[in-house]
């Protein structure tokens, strides 16, 4: 772009481009028609080449015109992302994002994720919080947290609650003690598991991940008999690996599984529920931070 052409022109010539009428054109761009026919004179002459082919009845593109409406908007929009993007670094060197998640997430990869935000945003404060379900969707509410991390299933149906990006999508499964007769087992059916003892999630803090095992075990013609609730996946994955009982829980990655005397069997008859994780915030949440958070989730989204 040589010094007698500047961005304007080409914005310009766009408008026209895409209504192939200098009249409506220049009320979009709000300038008077013969000034919008100057511009674009000065274009042709520093391009060298007539753009359009306009009679009293109607306008076209050239060739050359119909070359240059292809690069023009490709410049227009990259441009229109580069001061984007400036602004929003701009707005993240200051500033702080609170994080919530729940319990059973914690085992992946969520730093990895968060890693990749502060490599944009390396002066912002970053905390995270940990809830059960109903907890973080009070914290979404009130503004205690400004995203979360939380499964699908227990994010509010709340019409100021957005949620999406999902970052890993799995059919729930038994652990158990390798000890356990149903180990090595390649697949189990949920009537299997009738007589065994079972770890949950606390019912107060995750009650759509309780109600969901319960009706699921009914379905298959028992009660689940619950002997310990936790809050905590640590807690839980403790609990089944002494043998106290087993839990039904999505798979975690091998390399969990290779240092821990547990194993993970799918379970057949479970297909119906699938556990999705997925990033929530509130609507007007005015926090700047929020959006570059979502371009770099958009940007290193990971199927786990």
């Amino acid at each position: 772009m040589t010094n007698n052409l500047d961005l304007r022109h080409l914005r310009y010539f766009v408008t026209v481009a895409k209504h192939l009428n200098f009249s409506e054109a220049a009320k979009q761009l709000h300038i008077t028609q013969p000034s919008l026919g100057r511009q674009i004179v000065q274009l042709e002459q520093e391009v060298g080449a007539q753009l359009f082919i306009r009679n009293t009845r109607s306008v076209h593109l050239t060739k050359a015109g119909s070359s240059l409406m292809h690069d023009a908007q490709e410049i227009l929009l990259k441009t229109e992302l580069a001061l984007n993007r400036a602004r929003q670094i701009s707005f993240s060197d200051v500033g702080s994002l609170q994080i919530g998640f729940m319990s059973p997430l914690e085992k992946y990869d969520l730093p990895h994720l968060i890693k990749q935000f502060r490599k944009k945003s390396p002066n912002s404060n970053i905390n995270f919080l940990k809830f059960g379900a109903d907890p973080l969707n009070q914290a979404l509410e009130t503004g205690k947290i400004d995203v979360a991390f939380a499964m699908k299933q227990d994010v509010a149906n709340s019409s100021n609650i957005h949620w999406e990006l999902t970052i890993f999508s799995r059919k729930p499964g038994l652990i158990i003690s390798r000890d356990h007769k149903l180990a090595t087992k390649e697949f189990v059916k949920l009537s299997e598991l009738a007589n065994e003892h079972f770890i949950v999630f606390s019912q107060s803090e995750f009650p759509k991940s309780y109600d969901n095992l319960c009706e699921l075990c009914n379905a298959a013609g028992f009660t689940p008999n619950i002997v310990a609730h936790t809050l905590y996946l640590e807690t839980l994955l403790l609990t089944v690996e002494t043998g106290i009982g087993i839990a039904v829980h999505p798979g975690l990655n091998n390399d969990f599984f290779n240092t821990h005397n547990l194993a993970f069997v799918p379970i057949t008859d479970y297909d119906q529920l699938d556990y999705d994780s997925v990033l929530a915030w509130k609507k007007d949440n005015t926090n700047p931070l929020i959006t570059l958070f979502l371009e770099t989730m958009k940007e290193e989204h990971i199927l786990i």
